[in-house]
């Protein structure tokens, strides 16, 4: 035992020094609060040191001075740095560095703030990524986003699968954050946490990083501005649509507890009593939205894993968790018109029609009475694509695409009109695309 211990710490000693002494790294960005005005920059360092971002509206110049704050869950993983951004014009381009004088600075970045009456968008939109077998996407990404084809980016958990890389666990992070950054550090990038966010299986770093820590030091989402005060389920508004990321790993009742051991039932109740708080809040903040139609229309949910997926489920009803997380949500997406639900989790692309308690509502998409629900769950990971049974489909599927890696994006065209385009990574061609029409917000 002493031995295979020795041996691991050997290899995160390795792995950890990826993580290069005073640099800056892993930059990236995210919405946090006005869309027109704020932005947060996040980024990591080896050790402590001052969160500084500079930024102006011309390369090299830089007017205004922000600072933030840094934290570390283990002194290997290195500090993550969190700094908002306030007070900017709409529709603007800002360079920025990050880091500190006493430090290092980065090289410069720069972003664009969106604009301050409405505009066409498009979002790309996918989960279970990873390192090891997404390098097809990585590439469709670096060059769409390099053309101006996305403005936010929504990642549907299962972000870097370092938990699959136990003595390699910070290195991976450390990897698919550089493998990003090109995109991350100009585009806003929205997460939620997947189940393989929940910890480390190296046993060195297993407790510092239970709980989705590595997550929510890693990304810090509008939780402050949206009063979850937490990363792991927030809402925002972007131009026409109210967006919701819901943690499906947590905070309800039947969330999953892998992989940690079944809890005592003394845990197990203790743990009842935080479900009120996502519970409750989605509730609230859904009625809000809803009734806040006249200014912000759509409302479009993501998370990690599905209602509606075809292979969680049987005779057309969901199983397992999925069959948990109906329980909790589909009542309150009929009730509030959520109209559409994106989820990863199945590592596969599933499209399904308008659907309600199981059944398909209708076999279109103009004016849907019930949530689409959308899977897009096969953007790289290193555990292979899931494939359907094409002759045991619910008659709530409407198209899937098991062949090849691949990934989301869907455009805002106006307040009753949303394509979603389904493409696959090793080409990038468009596989799937259907338009929404919605007249009756």
């Amino acid at each position: 035992v002493l031995l295979c211990l020795a041996a691991v710490a050997a290899l995160c000693c390795v792995s950890s020094a990826s993580l290069e002494a005073r640099s800056i790294q892993n930059v990236h960005i995210a919405l946090a609060g006005n869309i027109t005005s704020n932005m947060v920059v996040s980024w990591l360092t080896d050790n402590s040191s001052p969160s500084t971002v500079k930024w102006g509206t011309s390369s090299g110049n830089y007017a205004f001075t922000a600072t933030g704050n840094a934290t570390s869950y283990n002194s290997r993983a290195g500090y993550n740095h969190n700094v908002k951004l306030t007070g900017m014009e709409p529709a603007t381009t800002y360079y920025y560095i990050a880091g500190d004088d006493s430090y290092a600075w980065s090289q410069e970045f720069n972003f664009t703030t969106a604009p301050a009456s409405f505009k066409p968008f498009t979002v790309c939109n996918f989960g279970d990524m990873g390192i090891t077998n997404a390098a097809t996407t990585l590439t469709q990404l670096l060059r769409m986003t390099a053309e101006g084809e996305f403005d936010l980016y929504t990642h549907m958990g299962d972000i870097s699968y370092a938990n699959d890389h136990p003595v390699e666990y910070e290195s991976t992070w450390n990897e698919w954050f550089t493998n990003m950054e090109p995109i991350m550090s100009t585009i806003p990038y929205m997460a939620c946490p997947g189940n393989h966010e929940k910890w480390s299986r190296n046993p060195l770093n297993m407790v510092s990083t239970s709980n989705f820590t590595t997550f929510k030091e890693k990304f810090r989402m509008p939780g402050e501005e949206c009063g979850t005060n937490t990363n792991m389920f927030y809402s925002f508004d972007y131009m026409n649509v109210h967006f919701v990321s819901i943690s499906t790993e947590s905070d309800y009742p039947g969330s999953p507890f892998d992989p940690s051991p079944e809890p005592k039932e003394s845990d197990r109740q203790a743990r009842e009593e935080e479900y009120y708080f996502q519970v409750n809040w989605l509730a609230e903040d859904l009625a809000q939205a809803n009734a806040n139609r006249e200014n912000v229309p759509w409302i479009i949910a993501y998370a990690h894993r599905p209602i509606y997926s075809p292979n969680e489920q049987r005779n057309g009803k969901p199983t397992g968790t999925s069959s948990d997380i109906q329980a909790w949500l589909e009542p309150v997406f009929k009730q509030y018109k959520v109209d559409f639900f994106l989820t990863g989790h199945v590592h596969a692309y599933a499209r399904m029609w308008p659907t309600y308690n199981n059944e398909p509502v209708q076999f279109d998409y103009n004016n849907p009475t019930a949530p689409v629900y959308i899977v897009s769950g096969a953007a790289g990971q290193r555990e292979g694509l899931s494939t359907f049974d094409d002759d045991d489909l619910p008659s709530w599927v409407a198209n899937t695409v098991d062949t090849d890696y691949g990934f989301g994006a869907f455009t805002v065209w106006n307040d009753t009109h949303i394509t979603y385009n389904y493409y696959t990574s090793t080409a990038g061609d468009l596989v799937d695309s259907i338009t929404v029409v919605q007249e009756n917000h």
